[in-house]
């Protein structure tokens, strides 16, 4: 058994983190004009992956992913094993190993390469590190996800690092150190000056995450031993080194047009010179950007920040949820077309058969959507099934979350949170095993409550919203 870490005495969470999947690093990169391999069938390697929750979650949503997670800590790994197997996953490895070892390749190559939260809560050796096995691990068409925090945002969460480390200074173990900081924090956010005060406005910004944050957050992160933002042009040196391109954002709001507005996105330009990077670094600086998770690759690659509408027609379309607004055109009747597909996708080519036009202007109008935030594009279809059936199915990592408190993960990779047990005990029932009279039956014997037809519908429909119905005949 290797020695413990930190992470095995305070244990960090294990929620999906959505700018994590495969879909979205397709996605993110096929707008810069890469061409990734498809995320539906692809192998993924997760460094730094804890109990594995991240990956079992892909790998529910798209069976067709191959996941290894290695992570230093034994005994997430151990607990990541287990659930791996209860749940029923083949797809799913995890292994216990230090990341300086895997810095030659030895794990294979992997289409898609993540670590998140790893960067820059390591010291410089273990940092080089993280750079190396993400580059030699690395399919040639690969693309990594690195997050880490970032100045100059940096700066204002190292003041209060730096504080409450201070008054926390007699403090024994982390979790008594935590509590400690958050009496501070809470002090500071509570007492501070009015928000037209410039420090007053900094406390505002910065406090309440701190306030309210799960302890094993501040444990690891803020308050962790080792703790370095770095600002994104040091980072983008730093892949550059290791033979790596950065891409760009897996927060697909960084190529949309509003990041700034339109009367200094021009000036941004020049004072970039043309440097995607210096571009980047400007509007951090501009935006007190303190957080990034950058998309990189093998270098060589041509990489374009400038969204062009071509790139539209390799991707499946999704509506936003609760957006009502209502353009005209072309545009319009896509997004009636998405709109009673919702919650799931529809690809570019069955949206040009649909609508009976031409690629060009439907690609213009899908961009155009992109852009004003009414859709969501996605370089695999969402794999979800409606409320229909006779035997309907919850996703297996859902159900056996249920048995297990309130958090389950659902197919569009999100967490949902159920409070009530019933509700709980009704997803656990779906397990394709059982008609709606049986479910209906069951359900009544286990609570006392009478479940109508009719709530049993209303019910699914509601699940199938969330993306936790499985179509597992796709399985």
């Amino acid at each position: 058994m290797a020695a413990t870490t930190p992470y095995d005495e305070v244990r960090y969470s294990s929620f999906p983190y959505a700018q994590t999947h495969p879909d979205r690093l397709a996605t993110v990169a096929t707008l810069h004009g890469l061409a990734p391999a498809n995320p539906a069938e692809c192998r993924v390697l997760e460094l730094g992956c804890g109990a594995g929750g991240n990956l079992m979650a892909m790998a529910t949503a798209m069976p067709g992913i191959r996941a290894v997670g290695v992570d230093l800590a034994p005994g997430p790994i151990e607990e990541g094993r287990v659930a791996v197997e209860e749940v029923g996953l083949d797809n799913v490895e995890l292994r216990q190993a230090d990341l300086l070892d895997l810095t030659q390749g030895q794990l294979g190559q992997f289409d898609y390469v993540i670590v998140h939260g790893v960067y820059a809560w390591v010291p410089p050796v273990v940092r080089d590190a993280v750079m190396a096995a993400a580059k030699s691990h690395l399919a040639p068409a690969g693309v990594a996800y690195i997050s880490y925090n970032t100045n100059p945002g940096g700066y204002f969460r190292r003041i209060m690092r730096e504080a409450g480390l201070w008054f926390a200074r007699d403090a024994g173990e982390p979790l008594a150190r935590v509590a400690k900081a958050q009496e501070l924090y809470a002090f500071l956010l509570e007492h501070r000056a009015d928000e037209g005060d410039p420090w007053g406005s900094v406390l505002a910004t910065a406090l309440p995450i701190l306030v309210a944050g799960p302890d094993y957050r501040l444990v690891h992160d803020d308050l962790g031993e080792h703790w370095d933002p770095v600002w994104v042009h040091r980072f983008a040196e730093h892949a550059e080194r290791h033979g790596l391109a950065f891409v760009g954002d897996a927060d697909l709001r960084q190529l949309l047009p509003g990041r700034v507005p339109p009367e200094v996105e021009g000036r941004l330009r020049e004072l970039a010179g043309g440097d995607r990077v210096a571009y980047e670094q400007h509007v951090d600086m501009l935006l007190c950007v303190f957080f990034r998770q950058s998309l990189v690759c093998h270098a060589g690659q041509a990489i374009d920040s400038v969204l062009d509408p071509e790139r539209m027609r390799g991707l499946a379309f999704a509506a936003r949820a609760g957006d009502d607004q209502a353009p005209a055109g072309l545009l319009a009747e896509a997004l009636e077309i998405l709109r009673a597909r919702a919650p799931g996708t529809v690809g570019f080519d069955e949206l040009l058969e649909a609508l009976g036009t031409q690629p060009g202007p439907l690609a213009e109008a899908l961009l155009t959507g992109f852009a004003a935030e009414l859709l969501m594009p996605h370089a695999a279809p969402l794999r979800v099934a409606g409320a229909g059936g006779e035997r309907p199915t919850a996703s297996p990592l859902a159900r056996w979350q249920a048995t297990r408190g309130p958090d389950v993960t659902s197919l569009a990779y999100a967490n949902v949170r159920m409070e009530e047990p019933a509700a709980r005990l009704l997803l656990t029932l779906l397990n394709g095993e059982r008609d709606r009279d049986a479910i209906r039956r069951e359900f009544t014997q286990r609570t006392g409550v009478e479940l109508g037809a009719e709530d049993l519908d209303s019910n699914l429909e509601q699940l199938a919203r969330l993306f936790l119905l499985y179509d597992a005949g796709g399985r």
